[in-house]
């Protein structure tokens, strides 16, 4: 894959958004397969090594999607989430599992430069690839 290459991401476009979990791709069979993952996507910015030269895109993932259906020309994807089961009691301490995250760089905060999505709603004509 030629990293520096935008394109070599891109798989096809959102061509419709049939309601708040579904959308139609417009990569098909030959691209996608039932159980795939995508991703609609924008590309931000680019990646620049210490002399300038362009290495990669940043690349700002909008959601990710299941492939539930292939067709020839077009596939349709589904928004799918697991949401963690709470209990208001502890069953017992040993189900109870340690709290991995993320901490702070050691790092001077001048050098902060964060990303910002230009639009980061799932439009139609976004593209798309491959999770």
């Amino acid at each position: 894959m030629n990293t520096a290459n935008p394109d070599s991401y891109y798989i096809g476009n959102v061509l419709r958004i049939l309601d708040e979990r579904t959308i139609i791709v417009s990569a098909g069979k030959s691209v996608l397969c039932q159980g795939a993952k995508i991703q609609v996507y924008e590309i931000i910015d680019t990646v620049k090594d210490l002399d300038g030269n362009d290495l990669d895109v940043l690349i700002h993932v909008k959601d990710t999607l299941d492939v539930i259906q292939t067709e020839n020309n077009y596939s349709i994807c589904k928004k799918m989430a697991t949401r963690p089961v709470t209990f208001n009691f502890s069953l017992s301490p040993l189900l109870e599992s340690p709290i991995e995250e993320y901490v702070p760089l050691n790092i001077d905060k001048k050098d902060i430069r964060p990303l910002t999505p230009r639009d980061p709603l799932v439009r139609v004509g976004d593209p798309i690839k491959i999770a």
